[in-house]
């Protein structure tokens, strides 16, 4: 089977207005994002300045999550009882996807991945399977996750694509600085991350080590801001109160 084909990250990423990371990150010791961030988290202002700099191939944060063009999303959240969680949006990358069906929805076993020739990811847990087939190192893909809402908003985006080292003098960490700038975290050569008030991004490379470092061999790029997705279930929580009291019956005569 052909391994996938290196993306060309420094042009994909000087091409885009950049990624977003999540919750207001503090610097770490282990090199990873931690909560925290300013007092009172982000207003809309500032998030959204957060969202338009952290875009990662045209794709960004607070969005309507809906098809785009090149997108297959899932099925109506809570089909076939599943979660209505990490309701998704794919775009698969990868050149083993070229002239395939693109696939996704919630499974339990590989026996509900989708039968014939496709790409396919699991919505719940991000798997992706090659003609029934799970990968590790996963299929290259960008994918849109939304808000647990009935009208979600996009508040995560993932894009895996090959492995390199994250360190300041390697071609994925040299592009990264030359985008974002020096990055709030490092822990060479797996990590480096960067904040704007509650958004965050995080680059990850090669974290799966000893015998089975060869399935570890790809990087991924997140973007997030979870504190979208608590309001809004948060909004959608109070807006269903309110309903269900508007929708109370009329009092008895007293």
């Amino acid at each position: 089977m052909k391994t996938w084909q290196p993306i060309l990250i420094s042009l994909a990423l000087s091409s885009c207005g950049g990624l977003s990371l999540s919750g207001g990150v503090s610097s770490s010791s282990s090199g990873t994002p931690s909560a925290g961030g300013s007092p009172g988290g982000m207003g809309g202002g500032n998030a959204q300045s957060a969202y338009d700099h952290f875009a990662v191939l045209g794709a960004k944060l607070g969005v309507p999550l809906e098809p785009a063009a090149g997108f297959t999303c899932g099925p109506p959240r809570g089909t076939d009882g599943f979660t209505t969680q990490n309701h998704s949006c794919v775009k698969f990358l990868d050149e083993r996807c070229k002239g395939k069906p693109t696939k996704i929805h919630h499974i339990r076993s590989t026996g509900d991945v989708d039968r014939g020739p496709s790409c396919f990811m699991d919505e719940m847990n991000g798997a992706t399977y090659l003609d029934r087939e799970i990968l590790l190192p996963p299929l290259s893909y960008l994918r849109l996750t939304g808000t647990d809402t009935p009208n979600a908003k996009v508040f995560e985006i993932t894009y895996t694509f090959a492995g390199d080292d994250l360190t300041d003098d390697s071609k994925l960490g040299k592009a990264l600085i030359a985008k974002y700038g020096p990055p709030t975290n490092r822990n060479p050569p797996v990590q480096m991350s960067w904040q704007q008030g509650e958004v965050f991004l995080r680059a990850e490379c090669r974290m799966i080590a000893g015998d089975h470092a060869k399935q570890g061999d790809y990087c991924t790029i997140t973007v997030a801001h979870p504190e979208l997705d608590t309001r809004e279930r948060e909004r959608q929580a109070a807006d269903d109160e309110a309903a269900r009291r508007a929708g109370a019956p009329a009092p008895p005569a007293l």
